[in-house]
């Protein structure tokens, strides 16, 4: 497998399946909107996206999977960032569940089929809606942050979107272009744990959604399956579960 210059990466697209498990995140990075890794010979490909996601796709053979499991997922590989596969072909997930130091769960995926616009969320009194600028990214600290998918703030800046919530100086709950492609935006959301169930992430969440529709792109969700909090916003928000595919990372 050879790893792509980035000047290739446009024609790569053409590995891209758009069945399965999302294409959001490939695209990112073969758009080069995000930053991430591609890896390809001339009948499979494997795009890693910086959030570290990893997709396969092509006439992909054993031999190709016995690369990603030596030098992504055995005891003895030491990839530079988080590896997490996403297959969806059972003969992979057969492959990788008879494999050791192997951890095998699942992802949902969710598509928006609201049909009527949104209404302009109501906070609760002492509480502001805001765009992400730089001074809120700062203040921003949880575990679904744009940092998690974007490599620097200016990046994030320059080609994502996000909001927040406030309450003072404090920044309640946030939702940003977790990935961001020409057709979508995956919606990654984080109220911070003082401030949940008072309507703060579903806030944020609609503003992102009118955000990726008024720039005629498609509003995309995912999460683990036993993410049942995430499920249940999705629902709420408008969305329906379009896909589920496996995902394979490596044992702690």
């Amino acid at each position: 497998m050879n790893r792509l210059n980035s000047n290739d990466y446009f024609n790569s697209v053409n590995y891209i399946d758009r069945s399965g498990c999302g294409t959001v995140y490939p695209f990112s990075v073969a758009e080069k909107l995000q930053q991430g890794d591609i890896f390809a010979n001339s009948h499979s490909a494997l795009f890693w996206h910086y959030c570290g996601f990893a997709f396969p796709y092509g006439d992909y053979d054993k031999s190709f999977l016995d690369w990603i499991y030596e030098t992504f997922l055995s005891d003895s590989s030491m990839p530079s960032k988080r590896f997490i596969l996403f297959v969806s072909e059972e003969k992979v997930k057969n492959y990788f569940k008879n494999k050791d130091n192997i951890v095998l769960g699942y992802r949902y995926f969710f598509e928006y089929r609201k049909e009527h616009s949104l209404d302009i969320p109501v906070l609760p009194a002492d509480f502001k809606l805001c765009e992400i600028d730089k001074k809120l990214l700062d203040k921003i600290q949880g575990r679904i942050t744009p940092f998690f998918s974007w490599n620097s703030s200016d990046e994030f800046l320059e080609k994502g979107k996000g909001y927040c919530i406030t309450q003072g100086e404090n920044v309640a709950a946030w939702a940003f272009t977790a990935a961001i492609c020409k057709d979508e935006i995956d919606i990654g959301i984080e109220t911070n744990s003082g401030y949940q169930h008072i309507g703060l992430g579903t806030a944020a969440a609609e503003s992102m959604i009118r955000y990726s529709l008024g720039r005629h792109k498609k509003p995309v969700w995912a999460c683990d399956s036993s993410n049942i909090a995430s499920q249940q916003l999705a629902y709420k928000l408008g969305f329906v579960k379009s896909a589920e595919c496996c995902t394979v990372k490596k044992m702690k």
